[in-house]
């Protein structure tokens, strides 16, 4: 491309042979079409490489650089990007034709707004929808000038670098508002990095959420953050876990800290284990049934369209 496209897709991919065809295409295939998809590859040792390269398209650029990990690959992506607005996808997911025409046309008609995204879809490993989310940010487009003021993907936190950027830019640059329309879909499947660490997770997702109360870009109540995490990772046994939250928490100085190591001791037992699985049972079922009622009341609200 000559021209400086609008928009500029980051898509970093780690041995993402297996879907990164179907992602790739469908930001090809976005109806806004003055954009640049910057794939990088981190590192990638299957035929991620050779499936890029057989696109002819040129508002696709291809970038190779030694496995570094997602926060330094967005980071390398973003570096080249030349949009004045950004975003990126895994090389799993996929986007509908009009997503980006529709979150660019509501960041022009909201100038006050920093970051616009959408609902979506979570489909399985096949493709199959399964469920509907209306609280996660995967699908989104932010201004380039706003990614300047949130700063870079921060390393130290791994899996939740994401929410972490997130949270920065609309604490430095304005308003995230959703759309409530799915426009992408978000593949969950056992090889995903978020199904594959779940424990570690909760530790690193404690730390950032530590650092940004500390830096006064969150409020949160303390003591309940921990109590949830502790019991998140103690669902899965994940007894390394639920030690180091204990740990950090007696390097932070909590006051709570006693408290919660008797927690974390009462959780590591078979009855304790049990009505905390309980608690997050009813929890979960609640949202499962609210997530398909918003799946049934949009494929109701598709049919109606078609008919």
């Amino acid at each position: 491309m000559t021209t400086t496209p609008t928009i500029s897709i980051v898509l970093p991919t780690f041995n993402g042979a297996t879907y990164v065809r179907e992602s790739v295409e469908s930001c090809l295939a976005q109806t806004f079409e003055d954009l640049e998809i910057i794939a990088v590859i981190d590192g990638s040792t299957d035929e991620t490489e050779q499936i890029l390269r057989s696109y002819s398209d040129p508002r696709l650029r291809i970038h190779f650089q030694a496995n570094q990990g997602l926060p330094d690959a967005l980071n390398a992506g973003f570096s080249l990007a030349r949009g004045r607005f950004f975003s990126w996808t895994s090389d799993d997911n996929i986007y509908f034709p009009q997503a980006f025409a529709v979150m660019l046309r509501y960041l022009e008609e909201h100038p006050a707004t920093a970051m616009a995204c959408t609902d979506l879809f979570v489909i399985d490993g096949s493709g199959k929808t399964v469920s509907y989310s209306d609280n996660v940010w995967a699908c989104f487009l932010y201004r380039a000038e706003a990614a300047a003021l949130a700063g870079p993907y921060r390393s130290e936190f791994p899996l939740v670098e994401d929410i972490d950027f997130f949270l920065r830019l609309r604490h430095s640059a304005g308003a995230i508002d959703r759309i409530k329309h799915p426009y992408y879909k978000y593949r969950q499947h056992k090889s995903s990095l978020s199904s594959r660490y779940i424990g570690k997770r909760q530790l690193v997702s404690l730390k950032l959420h530590c650092d940004l109360v500390a830096r006064g870009v969150e409020q949160l109540d303390l003591k309940d953050l921990f109590w949830d995490r502790l019991s998140t990772a103690a669902l899965y046994r994940d007894y390394q876990t639920m030690n180091a939250i204990v740990d950090f928490a007696r390097e932070q100085g909590q006051p709570f800290k006693d408290v919660l190591q008797a927690h974390s001791c009462l959780l590591k037992t078979r009855s304790g284990w049990l009505w905390n699985r309980l608690e997050i049972a009813v929890k979960s079922q609640r949202d499962k049934l609210r997530r398909s009622y918003l799946l049934f009341r949009t494929e109701h609200v598709r049919s109606v369209e078609e008919a």
